[in-house]
């Protein structure tokens, strides 16, 4: 029992010493396709704030009530041959169910935590109309750790789950930023 706890305590303290405490995550482009069945108008647009954070605002029309809203979220992490590799997180959530407290998969609370912060994507299914998000950041309150310095994508697929089947309503790709924010001195006059 108490080498279970000591591994425990070892490995979470290895943890801390491989990732910074320290990291701010900083939006770097963003990009938005929907399916024209079931979706019109989408924009999304990245807006830099101050050299640590940049923000997102989104807008989208349903033309049809998506009623069972299925989510893939992967993350993936440049690496030195610039290419985007798997990292860590790649799973099937159902936005309903989360939103509905059906359902409390870890990385659903995420999405639901920043969906409800910064969207009126914050009630149980079915959606219709306009969506809109507005001021969207990544904040390191809302991960449940940091990650490792460098660039991200977050590829968030969403479909619309029907009996058998599911069909594809769009995409949305974060690229983000890890890194140590940048203080800025200002020169005394």
């Amino acid at each position: 029992m108490v080498t279970a706890i000591l591994f425990i305590l070892l490995f979470g303290l290895a943890q801390r010493m491989n990732c910074d405490s320290d990291v701010v995550y900083k939006l770097k482009n963003i990009i938005c396709s929907t399916e024209p069945k079931y979706s019109t108008n989408a924009s999304c647009r990245v807006k830099a704030i101050n050299w640590n954070r940049s923000e997102a605002k989104m807008d989208v029309d349903l033309v049809r009530p998506m009623r069972n809203i299925s989510v893939r979220f992967q993350i993936l992490k440049k690496d030195y041959t610039n290419q985007y590799q798997p990292f860590l997180i790649d799973v099937q959530i159902n936005m309903c169910s989360i939103l509905a407290r059906q359902n409390f998969s870890p990385y659903g609370i995420i999405l639901k935590r920043v969906t409800s912060k910064f969207t009126n994507f914050n009630h149980s299914c079915p959606f219709e109309g306009h969506i809109i998000a507005r001021n969207i950041y990544l904040d390191q309150e809302v991960l449940p750790n940091n990650f490792p310095l460098g660039f991200y994508k977050l590829n968030i697929t969403v479909y619309e789950v029907y009996s058998m089947n599911m069909e594809y309503a769009g995409h949305i790709i974060w690229f983000i930023q890890a890194m140590k924010p940048i203080k800025i001195s200002k020169k005394p006059k």
